[in-house]
């Protein structure tokens, strides 16, 4: 089929199905509603064109050219694109759905609104590409390259980021469903306000990082590497910091209750008003630890050593403290309320039981 007829069944509103365009030359066109069903682009050069509302699917793309091209709301479900090139090209509102994009190259494009579900991404590359509110859904990103992109608003489930190629990009707002970024060395990377809700991260290197408000619930952060970071207000609730090290930290306000911070070093660390309730501190490391007003009720500190730490009214309710080192540490400790310790044992359905 040639370009004139492809453009005039477009404009007719009629679907093209199974044409073949290898090698076609469509630099600067412009497709408005397009819907195109098995159709064969391999190869094919999309410079600078311009398509807006279209539908390709499950459509041959691969080593095709839409360098500079811009697209609004454009669908590519069950699309090859493997080695196809976007660089430099403007993506607003588009979809890409169990397509194949496999080394596929967004070097230096803008993605508003973009969502990839089930994308094979391996080795593809973003470098210095505009990621705004941009969704990767459980997609392949073995060897990824993100570095010097700008990411504004990422939502990442289960990708696997042990691979990416990270250096120097700038991540600000990113939600991480059970990613997978363990065992990593992160400092050359600018993260702020990140939801890593379940995700692993364990090993990894974040020394030094700002990483003020973030969430890492349920996060496997055992061994990970946080001296001298910055985390006030960071919600640690439920994550695994057994042997982590966050030596300098600060962690002011910061919420660790039910996590497990066993082995954990926590020396120098600011903690004024953080949160230790029923969190497994044992054997944990608060030596010369800033701790006023810190909360540890139902705390387990068997092990601990709070060597030259500076407590002032710091909550040690119900703590267990078997062992626990307290030399030289200064400033005052609440201890074990009797009255709450009482109530927190009351539970309403048994006492309705009962009566």
């Amino acid at each position: 089929m040639r370009r004139e007829d492809l453009l005039e069944r477009v404009e007719l509103g009629l679907p093209v199905e199974g044409a073949s365009f290898v090698e076609a030359d469509f630099n600067r066109i412009s497709l408005d509603g397009a819907i195109l069903i098995g159709c064969d682009f391999s190869g094919a050069r999309f410079h600078e064109a311009r398509l807006r509302q279209c539908q390709f699917v499950q459509c041959r793309f691969e080593r095709a050219d839409f360098s500079g091209a811009e697209f609004d709301t454009v669908q590519w479900p069950r699309t090859g694109l493997v080695a196809s090139s976007f660089a430099r090209a403007t993506l607003l509102h588009c979809q890409f759905a169990e397509a194949d994009a496999t080394e596929a190259d967004f070097t230096g494009a803008k993605l508003l609104s973009t969502s990839f579900a089930r994308v094979d991404l391996s080795r593809s590359c973003f470098a210095g590409a505009q990621l705004t509110t941009v969704a990767m859904i459980e997609c392949a990103l073995a060897s990824i390259d993100l570095s010097d992109a700008t990411i504004r608003g990422l939502t990442l489930v289960k990708g696997d980021l042990r691979t990416a190629i990270l250096d120097d990009a700038d991540i600000d707002t990113m939600f991480a469903m059970e990613a997978d970024i363990s065992d990593r060395d992160l400092r050359n990377v600018r993260l702020s306000r990140l939801n890593l809700m379940k995700a692993r991260l364990a090993g990894s290197n974040l020394a030094g990082v700002d990483l003020s408000q973030s969430l890492f619930l349920e996060a496997d952060l055992s061994r990970a590497d946080f001296s001298g970071a910055k985390l006030p207000m960071a919600l640690m609730i439920g994550a695994d910091l057994t042997a982590a090290k966050l030596v300098g930290a600060d962690l002011t306000s910061a919420n660790f209750s039910e996590a497990k911070l066993a082995g954990a070093d926590l020396s120098d660390a600011r903690l004024s008003n953080a949160l230790f309730e029923r969190a497994d501190c044992a054997a944990a490391r608060f030596e010369r630890a800033l701790l006023d007003h810190a909360q540890f009720p139902y705390a387990r500190l068997d092990g601990a050593s709070f060597i030259a730490a500076r407590f002032h009214r710091t909550n040690l309710h119900a703590i267990s403290a078997e062992g626990t080192l307290f030399q030289h540490a200064t400033g005052s400790t609440l201890p074990t309320d009797p009255q709450r310790a009482v109530a927190d044992l009351y539970d309403p359905a048994r006492v309705a039981a009962l009566t």
